[in-house]
């Protein structure tokens, strides 16, 4: 008897203290995936750096492959080298043909958006992506630098991309002598246009724009009145891409649409100018191959320099 009550009481112990163990281990809470929005990705895309829209969080493996592939495209990268953010979350899902899905994703501190394509299906597995939009600045005492891109999502399904990047000194306690003649001490622009399509292997592929020519050409452009010396400096700057074979022509308005016409009054292009309108007014350099360059409006010999510089023209 005395035995049987000992192994009752052992037996009733150890149930109590399993039962004491179980309820001691801590509760692991299992997340539901998070359900995204779903609709269309805008026309146009830009950032907002004061948005306060809430973002849906990334899972973990996404952000990482995310990161690790970010500068993985084809396009030219940003001028200015900023540190590159580790939040991120969820605009937007737009979902494409065979279950693949087009991700819309913004930094949490509103500087970045970024299209990325998925193999969708429930996965988040990236198969490919682009920046469309930045907003970048860096100041370092009395020098400014800004990025800014933009992007417009085309009727025809292509995304057309203008990076623009310009660096600025300060003009205070500097003289209009000195400003002029070297304005390019004081401002500087350059201005590029990408072009990509979502190809048959969900990529983003990079396409040669209309908008790059195959040409050089100066545009000199200014709204309301014309800049003083204009009168004089215009006809000796013509003269001057005349003998170097680069087109030129004068604008005042209608700068979506600027007709280029060569030397034999031939109609070479039909050119939007806005993303490089920078000033009041200023000049052009176009030439294929290199980044669209807009300087502001001086002396003939200060626009002589420039041109050499940037068409690379030797001696004269």
């Amino acid at each position: 008897m005395k035995n049987k009550l000992s192994l009752s009481i052992i037996i009733t112990s150890i149930l109590f203290i399993s039962c004491n163990f179980q309820h001691s281990q801590p509760v692991i809470e299992t997340k539901e995936p998070v359900e995204y929005p779903v609709g269309y990705i805008a026309q146009s895309l830009s950032t907002d750096l004061y948005d306060t829209t809430e973002l849906y969080p990334l899972n973990e493996e996404f952000l990482e492959s995310f990161i690790k592939k970010h500068t993985q495209y084809e396009g030219s990268q940003p001028v200015l080298v900023v540190d590159f953010p580790k939040e991120w979350g969820v605009v937007l899902v737009e979902r494409l043909s065979e279950g693949r899905e087009l991700y819309q994703i913004q930094s949490q501190n509103r500087e970045w958006v970024f299209l990325v394509i998925t193999s969708g299906f429930g996965t988040q597995r990236i198969l490919d992506l682009i920046p469309v939009a930045a907003n970048l600045a860096n100041q370092s005492n009395d020098i400014l630098e800004s990025e800014i891109w933009k992007t417009v999502r085309e009727v025809d399904g292509f995304f057309t991309i203008t990076k623009k990047y310009e660096w600025n000194r300060s003009l205070e306690n500097v003289t209009q002598v000195e400003y002029e003649s070297n304005p390019k001490d004081y401002f500087y622009s350059q201005t590029s246009i990408e072009k990509y399509f979502i190809n048959d292997f969900y990529r983003f592929e990079l396409i040669k724009t209309d908008d790059t020519p195959d040409y050089s050409a100066v545009i000199f452009y200014y709204n309301d009145e014309k800049p003083e010396d204009c009168e004089e400096t215009i006809p000796l700057l013509q003269a001057f891409c005349e003998d170097n074979s680069i087109l030129f022509t004068e604008v005042n308005s209608n700068f979506r649409h600027v007709e280029l016409y060569d030397y034999k009054l031939n109609l070479v292009a039909n050119l939007d100018i806005t993303p490089f309108m920078d000033l009041q007014e200023g000049i052009i350099f176009m030439k294929e191959g290199e980044n669209t360059k807009t300087v502001p409006f001086g002396s003939f010999d200060r626009m002589k320099i420039e041109m050499k510089r940037f068409y690379k023209i030797v001696g004269i």
